[in-house]
C-alpha cells in the first residue's frame, strides 16, 4: 500500500490571517508567514498558493486541504506542528500547532465557484478535485493509431472496466473511441490549487464532467423588506470604528461546496 506523506513548508514569507480551532474549545486567531503551502502527497510534492486555500481539516493521522473551488487534496503529515503567530496584546507569541489536536484551521475568503463545465477527479489515496479540461489532455491508442484530445473536446472519458486496462473516450463531436492510455499515469491540469498533479492510473476512481452551481447548506440571511436610500448608505459605509478584515469573521467553510458534492452525486 502507497502511504501518503503530508507536510506544510513556509515558503516566501508573507503575513496571512489565519484561525486555529482545537478539539478542547480554544480558537486561536493569527498569522502565518508564507505564501505557498508545500504538501507531500502519494502524487508527489505539490506546491498550493496559500490565497487558493479555504481550510484545513485534520482527520485523525489524515489531513484535507480544502480550496476555495471545492477541490480536496488529501495526505498524512509529517510533522506535526504548524507555527504561527497570535497577537497578545501590543506582543506576537510563536505557537507551534499540535496537529492531533487541531479541529480546524481556516483562511479568510470565500468559495469560488466554477463558471463552466470542469472535470471532476477523485483518486484512491481520497483526493476529490477539480480539473481544467482545456489544459489537459490524454492520449488512447488502439488499432486505428493515437489521438489526443483535450478534456474540453470529451464528453466522457473512463475506463471501461479496470482503469489499466481499455477506456472509452466520447468525443462532442460524436466520435466514440476505445482503447489503452498511452501512459500509466493521468497528469491533470487544476483550475485553483497546483499547477497540476499525475495520478497513477492504479489510483484512479472517477473522472465525471460536472458543471456546479451554488447549492447552500443554509438559507441565507434575509434582507430588510425596505430601505430607504439613507439606510443604504449607512449600511454601504464603514464605520470610522469597524473592525479589520482580519477581525471581520470572514473564514472560509466549505459546507455549500460539501453540499454541490453531493448534489452531483445524488445525480
Amino acid at each position: 500500500m502507497l502511504a501518503i506523506f503530508a507536510a506544510f513548508s513556509l515558503q516566501n514569507h508573507v503575513d496571512t490571517a489565519v484561525r486555529a480551532t482545537l478539539f478542547d474549545g480554544q480558537v486561536l486567531m493569527g498569522e502565518v508567514r508564507t505564501k505557498l503551502l508545500r504538501l507531500t502527497t502519494g502524487a508527489g510534492t505539490l506546491d498550493i498558493p496559500l490565497a487558493d486555500v479555504g481550510e484545513v481539516v485534520p482527520a485523525g493521522d489524515q489531513v484535507g486541504v480544502w480550496l476555495r473551488n471545492g477541490s480536496e487534496l488529501r495526505g498524512i503529515w509529517t510533522d506535526p506542528r504548524l507555527a504561527m503567530d497570535i497577537a497578545v496584546g501590543r506582543d506576537k507569541v510563536g505557537v507551534d500547532l499540535p496537529m492531533n489536536e487541531l479541529a480546524r484551521f481556516q483562511l479568510q475568503g470565500g468559495e469560488a465557484w466554477p463558471t463552466q463545465p470542469v472535470y471532476r477527479m477523485r483518486t484512491t489515496w481520497g483526493d476529490d478535485f477539480l480539473v481544467d479540461p482545456a489544459r489537459t489532455q490524454v492520449t488512447i491508442e488502439n488499432q486505428l493509431g493515437a489521438f489526443t484530445p483535450s478534456l474540453a473536446d470529451c464528453r466522457s472519458v473512463a475506463p471501461i472496466d479496470d482503469p489499466e486496462g481499455d477506456w472509452r473516450i466520447e468525443l462532442h463531436t460524436g466520435t466514440i473511441l476505445k482503447g489503452r492510455l498511452r501512459d500509466d499515469a493521468v497528469t491533470l491540469a487544476l483550475p485553483m490549487g497546483p499547477r497540476e498533479v499525475t495520478i497513477p492510473l492504479a489510483n484512479f476512481v472517477s473522472l465525471e464532467l460536472e458543471t456546479w452551481a451554488p447549492v447552500y447548506s443554509a438559507a441565507p440571511p434575509a434582507l430588510p423588506a425596505l430601505a430607504t436610500s439613507a439606510t443604504s448608505e449607512v449600511l454601504a459605509a464603514p464605520s470610522r470604528g469597524a473592525a479589520s478584515h482580519a477581525d471581520s469573521g470572514d473564514w472560509f467553510d466549505n459546507a455549500d461546496l460539501q453540499s454541490a458534492k453531493a448534489a452531483q452525486d445524488a445525480e
